[in-house]
């Protein structure tokens, strides 16, 4: 093969193709409060790439698996019903919320080495979506892992007590560590009309579903806008879009941006902003003529003219294999005065928040007084040792000694007569009893007396015989004849 530029790297295919068939393992969860971002997003489920986690939040979870396409499956679904609370206003949530973890403990069951970021899509008119923004945003930065959310702001017709929701939730927002929103109005989102990169329509709160596709396709997108976000110290943000602009119709960034400019999602004061992230999408065709360098010298020479910022980041563009000459870009601009937006929420709902301080619903700085009370530890099971049993010391009972005197006969020299000798007779000595007799020391027993069986036995000694003199046969002799010689005299 010849070098080239028009040469077919076969190596970088196959090791391209190889990378897509490996399975990939969950990088960030996608977490959708509120029934509005829900049904947004499930208008295409496809957004959700292999290596995202859905999780879906509402007061009631049967209602969720309603709303559910066949097929679709998502990682947690967390209703609140089983509370039995009132989830209209955000305090009566709040405390519920705070000591519930199920998404936390959800995302334990995963590989949580590899997630490390989670985008968070909510609607905080609501009671759950106002109370669950801010408790995510907290909980996830406890466990090291960094969020970006995307907050929708409630449309300029509905109530009051939808302001005042909303309100609070941004009051929260502001103080929360860790916390990074985006802030969109639904009014600017459903009046929203433009084209994607097919070229198709993009209408209403499709755009909404656009930007998460865009997002997701970032995988360094929350690391990135959270650093910029945390060294600044600038919570709030708000986008400006640039959908499916063809490069060749505009013929530069500069026109595009003048054009997003048209179409803002949040009213604002750009002229006060100071902070600017860039997110992009296009053709690889294009990286040649559209350098990043030659990006970044564009759009910082577009706000040159319309404020003074303080820091413009802009990222590696994400590529993708199409032919299109289409750009999407995503402009996170943050710094700018929100005083005249929380004041226009404040007057709308200030008789509300002045009636739960005074029931004790609240406190005046937007705080609601509640203890997270771990669970009940068991008590400890008491194990029982069994008794100790020692050894009672041996008792050696022992028979005494028998000794009888057995007769032998022996002679003597003067008489002739045999002498009774006694003998030391030693009967077989029976073994040694041993006796043991166990000790417990829980309860001590009286002392164990020796039994009868250790009484002396009775010794019974022979009689003895009584004695006769035998005659011997040479004495027997002489008095035969003395008895012989007294008859012959007496005849």
């Amino acid at each position: 093969m010849k070098d080239g530029k028009g040469t077919f790297d076969v190596l970088a295919s196959i090791e391209k193709h190889i990378e897509s068939l490996k399975p990939m393992l969950p990088k960030q969860a996608l977490v959708c409060i509120g029934e509005y971002p829900i049904k947004t997003l499930l208008k295409k489920p496809s957004i959700n790439k292999e290596g995202t986690l859905p999780i879906l939040i509402e007061k009631s979870s049967d209602e969720i698996y309603k709303w559910l396409p066949k097929g679709y499956e998502a990682n947690l679904v967390l209703g609140f019903e089983d509370a039995h609370i009132d989830t209209h206003f955000w305090y009566n949530v709040l405390p519920t919320v705070s000591k519930d973890n199920s998404v936390i403990e959800s995302l334990k069951k995963k590989p949580t080495e590899k997630i490390r970021t989670a985008i968070i899509f909510s609607s905080i008119w609501d009671g759950i979506g106002s109370a669950a923004l801010p408790t995510l945003i907290e909980k996830f930065k406890a466990v090291n892992m960094d969020s970006l959310s995307i907050a929708v702001l409630p449309s300029k017709i509905q109530p009051a007590d939808a302001h005042f929701n909303a309100y609070a939730a941004l009051k929260t927002c502001s103080v929360v560590d860790g916390a990074t929103v985006l802030l969109m109005e639904r009014d600017q989102i459903e009046s929203y009309e433009g084209v994607d990169r097919k070229g198709e329509l993009l209408k209403g709160n499709m755009v909404a579903n656009y930007l998460l596709n865009l997002f997701l396709a970032k995988d360094s997108l929350v690391e990135e806008i959270s650093e910029l976000s945390r060294t600044f110290n600038i919570k709030l943000f708000t986008p400006i879009v640039v959908a499916g602009a063809s490069y060749r119709i505009y013929g530069s960034i500069e026109n595009m941006l003048n054009t997003a400019l048209l179409k803002p999602f949040l009213t604002f004061d750009l002229s006060n902003a100071s902070l600017l992230y860039v997110l992009l999408r296009m053709s690889s065709t294009l990286k040649d003529k559209l350098p990043r360098g030659k990006i970044e010298l564009a759009i910082t020479n577009w706000f040159k003219e319309k404020t003074t910022l303080q820091s413009i980041y802009i990222t590696e563009p994400v590529y993708t294999e199409d032919m299109t000459d289409r750009i999407d870009a995503v402009l996170f601009v943050g710094g700018f005065d929100t005083s005249v937006l929380f004041g226009d929420l404040e007057k709308k709902v200030e008789p509300l928040k002045n009636r739960a301080v005074e029931r004790g619903l609240m406190s005046a700085d937007w705080r609601v007084e509640f203890k997270i009370e771990e669970p009940p530890k068991p008590d400890p099971l008491k194990v029982e040792e069994p008794p100790t049993i020692t050894e009672a010391p041996l008792l050696s009972v022992e028979a005494p000694k028998v000794v009888a005197k057995a007769p032998v006969g022996k002679e003597t020299e003067n008489t002739n007569t045999p002498e009774i000798a006694s003998e030391e007779v030693k009967p077989a000595e029976p073994p040694a009893l041993t006796v043991a007799v166990p000790k417990i020391v829980e309860e001590p027993q009286a002392p164990i007396e020796p039994t009868q069986a250790a009484e002396k036995p009775k010794i019974t000694k022979p009689k003895r015989t009584r004695r006769t003199k035998k005659l011997s046969t040479n004495k027997k002799e002489k008095i035969e004849k003395v008895d012989a010689q007294k008859e012959q005299t007496s005849a």
